[in-house]
Order: structure tokens, then C-alpha cells, then sequence
């Protein structure tokens, strides 16, 4: 579902089970096939040069991950921006990587992993399970007294800095609902820090567990983490205006979120899909 768009960008709240860009195993279906044909056959801007009429076999990154500043998992929902042109692409990526972009995500937990929590950390690739990451050791205290953008440690383990904000914000029988900004965004973040703090994300076949898992199958029929990034906040690449998206969680997430907390759309509605 298109959230916003014009001549220099496209937001979208992603479906679960989509994959951000093509990859081995997953060349056909992903967002950019998606946002590639719509913009080829249905949008009503003008058709211009964009990002996804370049075609440079030497550059990977462009030709199979067009227009991409930022990703979200392939079992995550919500925001994610597409650039259209080259400079906003520009534009975006710095806006990404000087962290003047504010995320907001919604997820449901198994455990109550507290509210007002600053989780601030080191997560790197899992030195066996090479798929996976994890919560490495610091080795250096002290290099925590600012944010780095990478820590290098003697041997396989290595690691970057990455801070979540997390509050519960509804609980019931050992599910919680929770809220979590991110100031960072490395690899699998939330959910890996989410699970290092014993309340991993509920549904989450990496970092979750098993047996809750097997629950959120029998009982709403879905097989996925419950992680939706709901609101984004950026500054317009060309015009600079400060934007706000947020997206709706979607209705299997819905089902689970309204049992968990049966008042949370007139609560927060910020965090359902209604602006503020």
C-alpha cells in the first residue's frame, strides 16, 4: 500500500513476507520489482530518469537494490521509503546515516521487557551461524561514551553499536505490547536486542522461542516475527519539509495487538495508523 508519493520518492507500508530487494532465492517479488513495474505502467507522476532506469553491470549495488536507503526485515510491516532520483537517493542516505531520521516500531513481545528501557550494546555476526546476529562483548568501556560506527576486538568478534528505546505498553498473560525507537539501525536490531533481554519478539523463528511460536500459529494461523515499523520521520529530500508517515499494522497483527490491549487504538492512536 502506497502511503505517500512524488516526483522523488515513494513510502509504502510493506507487507510481511516480502523481501526489500532481489537476492539469491529471491529474484521475482520483492518491493523493488513491485515499486520498478508501478512506476513504469501505473503512477501518475511523470515518467523521468530515475534510479531504476540505470543499468550498470558493474555496480550490484545499484542495479539489484535501486532506490533503497533503508530495509526492513522480510517478516516486518510498515514504512519504508523508496528514492526516485539519483540526489534524493543522496539526500535520503545522508539523512539515514547522520540519524537525523526518527523510527518508530510497534511489536508484541513474550515477556514484559519493561518500560522507559535503554538497551545500548554492541550486536555483530554470529560467529557460527553466520545467518544470525548477536549481542557481542565490549571490550572497551569506554568506547560506549559515543557512538561509534564500528568496534574492532581481537579474534571473530567484532561489533557495532546499536541503542533502542523500549516501553511496554500493555501486558496480559505473558504477552506484551510494545513500543521501541531506534537510534541506530543495524542488522535484525530490535529483535536481536529484544531476545538478548529474554522477551524476544513474538513469532520470531531466529530469535524467538519455539514453543511460543508454535502458539501464535494454532492460534492466529500466522508464522512471522510481530515487528511493524509504524512511524517515520524524516526531512523531504529537495524540499526539506519536515514529513511524518505511519503506518497501520496489519489485520493478523491487529487481531493479536487488540487482545493484548482492548483500548490501545483510543489510547495511542499514533501507533494504529491515525496521524498526530
Amino acid at each position: 500500500r502506497i502511503l505517500f508519493e512524488d516526483e522523488y520518492m515513494i513510502v509504502v507500508n510493506k507487507a510481511a513476507g516480502m523481501v526489500v530487494h532481489p537476492a539469491p532465492g529471491n529474484w521475482d517479488g520483492t518491493l523493488v520489482n513491485a515499486v520498478k513495474y508501478y512506476l513504469e505502467n501505473d503512477t501518475p507522476f511523470k515518467k523521468t530518469d530515475t534510479v531504476f532506469d540505470d543499468d550498470d553491470s558493474n555496480d550490484d549495488s545499484r542495479t539489484l537494490r535501486p532506490g533503497v536507503v533503508h530495509r526492513l526485515d522480510k517478516g516486518t510491516t510498515g514504512v519504508i521509503i523508496v528514492a526516485k532520483t539519483r540526489d534524493a537517493l543522496a539526500q535520503l542516505s545522508s539523512s539515514f546515516k547522520k540519524r537525523t531520521v526518527n523510527k518508530t516500531y510497534v511489536a508484541v513481545t513474550v515477556g514484559n521487557p519493561g518500560t522507559k528501557v535503554m538497551i545500548d550494546n554492541l550486536i555483530g555476526r554470529h560467529p557460527i551461524q553466520r545467518q544470525k546476529m548477536r549481542v557481542v562483548p565490549d571490550p572497551s568501556p569506554r568506547q560506549m561514551n559515543r557512538i561509534a560506527p564500528r568496534v574492532n576486538v581481537p579474534g571473530s568478534v567484532k561489533g557495532r553499536r546499536a541503542i533502542s528505546f523500549v516501553d511496554t505498553l500493555a501486558s496480559v498473560e505473558n504477552l506484551s505490547f510494545v513500543q521501541v525507537k531506534i537510534r541506530t539501525g543495524r542488522t535484525h536490531q530490535i529483535r536481536v536486542h529484544l531476545s538478548h533481554r529474554r522477551t524476544p519478539v513474538y513469532g520470531d523463528e531466529v530469535y524467538g522461542v519455539a514453543d511460543w511460536n508454535k502458539r501464535l500459529e494454532k492460534k492466529y494461523g500466522l508464522k512471522r516475527p510481530l515487528l511493524h515499523a509504524s512511524r517515520l520521520e524524516l526531512d523531504h529530500p529537495v524540499t526539506g519539509e519536515r514529513l511524518v508517515f505511519v503506518a497501520e499494522m496489519d489485520e493478523n497483527m491487529l487481531n493479536v495487538v487488540e487482545d493484548i490491549w482492548p483500548n490501545g487504538r483510543l489510547a495511542r492512536p499514533d501507533l494504529f495508523g491515525s496521524k498526530v
